[in-house]
């Protein structure tokens, strides 16, 4: 039964009359007198007129329900929320509910600093003698270095907690990331300690909720030790050594006997991935444990990792096959994979076999430390294809004494400069381990895609600075540089066709008349090759807008700072007048600057006929200022629509460090498969 107190708050009458009308009940407390519709055709109140009556002539309070706190009465608003509150077992009101909510936020406020207070006197940050390459080992010298690389240890001197690294770019293989997180820890002398500005649910508490002495691996910031009080001045004057020594060497002398055990650990974490990949795309699994271990580790001390892959691929497909038969089930199917692995590797051995190594697929990407340890450090083009035991250390890794002794009977012979090059099957081997910034060794003199700098590919229509340009990020994103490829000259399908033409070699310009296209990208993308992120903006869309677009739709921050931006061609998103074109290049340069990332932009520019080549008075004023590099794409008899029978390229400069240039050098255009490659090959 309902007992409500009224408290009339106007003074005309009628109203009055209405307002009590309306919150009026029989004497049974629970039925009401007159419904609205009565008591409106009664006061003759339109409805409007009536809901304003009951809302703001008065309030109705039900003197039942208390507030818990000040023990107010509930004010009803309506007679629905008269049959809603009649409901409740208890209430409390707005001001005293929110000034419990100020209540709890101040206790977990004060909660909280003083958590942080204990937690800042249980790890004090400390000053030791700053460290060396020689006071580490060289896991110790790797995982330092690719800790404190991570951008994000500029804003504060802290490293990102291992667990926030991103599947593109792990911190270590999952596997093992705890140990060496832990190897670091634990290292003697002290190289690294908890910063007390770690999350606080990084720090263990006990069965009291107190803070204990523990942390959760994963979870924590480190900070370098070191002499500097800025702990921002640390890390750099390390990673300079380390660099200075991955690059010049020579190595401190206790490394030497350290890096194959390290080279082991990875590619072992590696197979066991790949494996369990396999398996699941066939819906199979199986716990890994110590004699899959042994296995893979038997296979890897004589095959290399791309050999092994091709092992697991073969073995994990017949698995699946074998369940597929009946008569197994999942498990035992799976299991049986790993005995495939091992026939397939004494097979192999015992015969002599030439096993085709695998590329690493685009989804099972290197570790930092794995990508720091074999391409910075071990000097390794292509580690897919190196064993363990045919594996050998840089030359400037050993003393300059001794560097003849370490190199054994090979020692006399000129070490060779990595180069592009195109394998039997037509596949581009070289993309991503020619040093520099393009797949060609000698266009990199030129072309150099400085971080802070824009740089130009200028050519007459038709001449391929779209398919130049497209090379040139494939490269870059199989170097593993961040990449964006935007245009608005070629749509999205045919730029993943040139993609995978360019890397496999296929000509894919009538797939399904020459060549089952599926099958080629799924050659491609078992492959060491990394494709770049790229997008088809609107052709007009300003240039600002549409590097916002690929800094974070199609590159996501979160993946890392993006290290290269081609945009294909840059008067596709200007004004069509000379004004536009210089407005765009001014979006352009201080997109280099503010990004630090190198910009490539091609644009369209027309000599006196054809065969007459450019010439820097040929390229568009805002381009030929604007730009710190410029390159033209030269090929005889194209103009406009002609398309010549030639497939010579020339490469010349222009213009270079914002000097003119006349340099040139050659290319050969493989017009079918979408790709410029070197003339002495």
């Amino acid at each position: 039964m309902a007992q409500l107190e009224l408290e009339v708050l106007t003074d005309d009458a009628p109203e009055a009359a209405a307002f009590e009308a309306y919150w009026r009940l029989n004497e049974d407390g629970e039925t009401w007198a007159q419904t609205v519709t009565a008591i409106r055709a009664e006061y003759g109140l339109k409805p409007q007129q009536m809901t304003r009556i009951a809302q703001q002539a008065g309030t109705a309070y039900l003197t039942d329900l208390l507030c818990e706190s000040c023990e107010d009465p509930y004010p009803v608003s309506s007679r629905s929320d008269l049959t809603q509150a009649l409901r409740f077992e208890s209430w409390k009101c707005p001001s005293c509910h929110e000034r419990e909510v100020e209540e709890q936020a101040a206790r977990a406020k004060e909660q909280k600093a003083r958590r942080r207070a204990e937690v800042y006197e249980q790890y004090p940050v400390l000053n030791r003698p700053d460290l060396e390459p020689a006071d580490l080992t060289l896991f110790e010298a790797i995982a330092l270095h690719t800790l404190f690389s991570d951008p994000a240890v500029e804003d504060a001197g802290l490293t990102s907690p291992t667990d926030i690294w991103p599947k593109e770019r792990r911190w270590a293989p999952e596997q093992l990331r705890y140990d060496f997180e832990r190897g670091l820890l634990k290292a003697v002398p002290r190289l690294i300690k908890v910063h007390p500005d770690s999350h606080l649910d990084a720090f263990a508490l006990d069965d009291d909720g107190e803070l204990s002495d523990s942390f959760y691996l994963g979870r924590v910031s480190y900070y370098l030790m070191g002499q500097a009080d800025e702990l921002t001045d640390r890390h750099p004057r390390l990673l300079q050594a380390l660099n200075r020594t991955f690059r010049e060497g020579p190595w401190p002398t206790s490394w030497a006997g350290q890096w194959r055990e390290l080279w082991d650990e990875l590619v072992l974490a590696d197979a066991q991935d790949y494996l369990a990949m396999k398996l699941g795309e066939h819906h199979l699994e199986m716990n890994q444990g110590e004699g899959t271990r042994t296995a893979l580790q038997d296979a890897l001390s004589t095959f290399s990792l791309g050999q092994v892959f091709n092992f697991i691929y073969r073995a994990a497909k017949d698995s699946a096959a074998y369940y597929q038969r009946g008569g197994v089930n999942k498990r035992q199917a799976a299991n049986s994979t790993i005995g495939r692995i091992s026939a397939s590797a004494d097979r192999a051995r015992a015969n002599g076999w030439d096993v085709k190594p695998f590329g690493r697929p685009w989804n099972l990407p290197l570790s930092a430390i794995g990508e720091t340890f074999f391409s910075k450090v071990m000097w390794q083009p292509d580690m897919m294809q190196v064993a363990s035991r045919d594996a050998q250390v840089p030359l400037h890794a050993w003393p300059a004494e001794n560097a003849a002794e370490g190199t054994g009977d090979e020692g006399s012979e000129e070490v060779p400069h990595p180069v592009p090059g195109i394998d039997e099957e037509g596949t581009w081997i070289g993309l991503g381990k020619t040093p520099g910034a393009t797949p060609w060794p000698d266009v990199n003199d030129l072309l150099k895609l400085e971080p802070g700098t824009v740089t130009a590919i200028v050519s007459v229509p038709t001449a391929g600075r779209s398919t130049m340009a497209l090379n040139i990020a494939l490269h870059n994103a199989t170097a593993e540089r961040l990449t964006v490829f935007s245009t608005c000259e070629i749509n999205s399908d045919t730029i993943e066709r040139k993609l995978v033409s360019a890397t496999c070699g296929a000509d894919l310009r009538y797939p399904a008349d020459t060549v089952d296209f599926d099958s080629v990208r799924r050659r491609a993308s078992e492959s060491s090759v990394r494709v770049p992120g790229w997008h088809t903006p609107t052709i007009g869309l300003p240039l600002e807008q549409v590097f916002r677009e690929a800094a974070t739709t199609v590159i996501p921050p979160q993946r890392g700072r993006l290290a290269l931006w081609v945009v294909d061609t840059i008067q596709s998103y200007s004004e069509l007048d000379e004004e536009g074109l210089a407005l765009s290049m001014d979006v352009a340069r201080r997109i280099a600057e503010e990004h630090n990332l190198a910009v490539l932009i091609t644009a369209r520019a027309l000599s006196e006929g054809p065969d007459e080549p450019l010439e820097l008075r040929h390229v568009p004023t805002p381009i030929a200022r604007g730009a710190n590099t410029i390159v033209e794409l030269h090929r005889d008899g194209v103009y406009w629509t002609n398309l010549p029978d030639a497939d010579s390229a020339t490469v010349r400069a222009l213009k270079v460090g914002g000097k003119q240039c006349k340099e040139s050098v050659s290319l050969k255009f493989e017009a079918p498969f979408c790709r410029f490659v070197r003339t002495d090959r």
